[in-house]
């Protein structure tokens, strides 16, 4: 076995989690977890099928304590001899209520789930499923993005790791460019509803958005909290004064709405912020942001800067475990 799997595998055992965790101080290892899947369905590296998600829980659950979002308000007040994770859930898909759930309730994990709540009031699939279904579903090898200004972009067959890195690839060029109201954007999604209707009408309906009533059925769980994602999930970077501070607000009022209490909790939309939009989420009422960059959460940390671990649905069980060893690790070799 190669010394860096070997390295991996060690990492990811238990005792090298606890062995690494003694720091003597509380601290909480936010998760980012996104879509899950039935068994056999396509994976990715955002969609993790439900018998790995519950399998991951179980793992976590032996390695320390899952805590509910009060905790990463006072991480002070948790015992500094154990680890703690905090479960996020981003964007607001369907099967975070139909499969996540029913596993959480079952385990009896809290979890908070971050809505983007535009898709959730028009029922729109999110623009990046429509990307990756298309090149899954239709089993592409290419896609020739060239007249909107991208490239030929070629994917390696199967459905393990090696392929996703290459769709993955595809899909930051083409965010890099901006949000969906892009000309070149709009050009590539509609070029790809044209050419696979067939693929997106047989499997985008599994992984679409919550709607507002579902919204209210997850957040009547004593489990859950539920956040804010923005509200057409567009990169708050790029927008400009008065769509950021829109999209800030309108999401915490049609989320209030729902939940019927407070929501003073956001997800950047695929994790940018700048010090701009940190402000205008304090100016719309969140007092705790989360970003997408790793790392562990401590007390004095800025409440707007929440490192989260992303949780994908691409490789062996252990890859978790490893991740989670090596955060350990850096956060150790980080303060001595």
């Amino acid at each position: 076995m190669p010394v860096k799997s070997l390295l991996k595998r060690l990492l990811s055992t238990s005792q090298s989690l606890r062995v690494l965790d003694r720091s003597g101080r509380p601290r909480v290892i936010v998760l980012m977890y996104h879509d899950l899947c039935e068994d056999g369905d396509f994976t990715n590296w955002l969609r993790v099928p439900v018998s790995e998600f519950e399998a991951q829980l179980r793992m976590l659950g032996r390695v320390g304590r899952i805590v509910d979002t009060a905790a990463c308000g006072d991480p002070e007040s948790l015992p500094a001899d154990r680890l703690h994770f905090l479960l996020t859930f981003d964007d607001g898909y369907v099967n975070n209520l139909r499969l996540a759930l029913p596993v959480l309730e079952r385990l009896e994990v809290p979890a908070t789930f971050f809505i983007s709540t535009g898709p959730m009031t028009d029922g729109a699939p999110f623009w990046s499923d429509m990307v990756t279904t298309a090149i899954a579903g239709a089993d592409l090898r290419e896609l020739d993005l060239g007249e909107f200004g991208l490239d030929r972009y070629r994917f390696r067959p199967g459905d393990g790791e090696a392929a996703w890195e290459d769709v993955q690839r595809c899909l930051v060029a083409i965010k890099a460019v901006g949000n969906e109201d892009h000309p070149a954007v709009a050009g590539v999604l509609d070029h790809l509803r044209r050419q696979y209707a067939q693929v997106l009408d047989e499997h985008l309906p599994r992984y679409r958005p919550l709607s507002s009533s579902e919204v209210a059925t997850l957040a009547a769980s004593p489990l859950v909290t539920i956040g804010s994602h923005g509200h057409h999930h567009r990169v708050l970077t790029l927008l400009d004064d008065e769509a950021l501070a829109h999209s800030l607000t309108e999401s915490r009022r049609l989320l209030e709405d729902i939940v019927g209490g407070p929501v003073r909790e956001l997800a950047y939309p695929n994790g940018d912020h700048d010090e701009r939009v940190r402000a205008a989420a304090v100016c719309a009422g969140y007092e705790r942001a989360y970003t997408v960059a790793p790392g562990i959460l401590g007390a004095t940390d800025d409440p707007l800067l929440c490192p989260r671990l992303g949780v994908g649905g691409v490789g062996p069980r252990w890859l978790l475990g490893s991740l989670l060893g090596e955060q350990l690790l850096r956060d150790r070799l980080g303060r001595s």
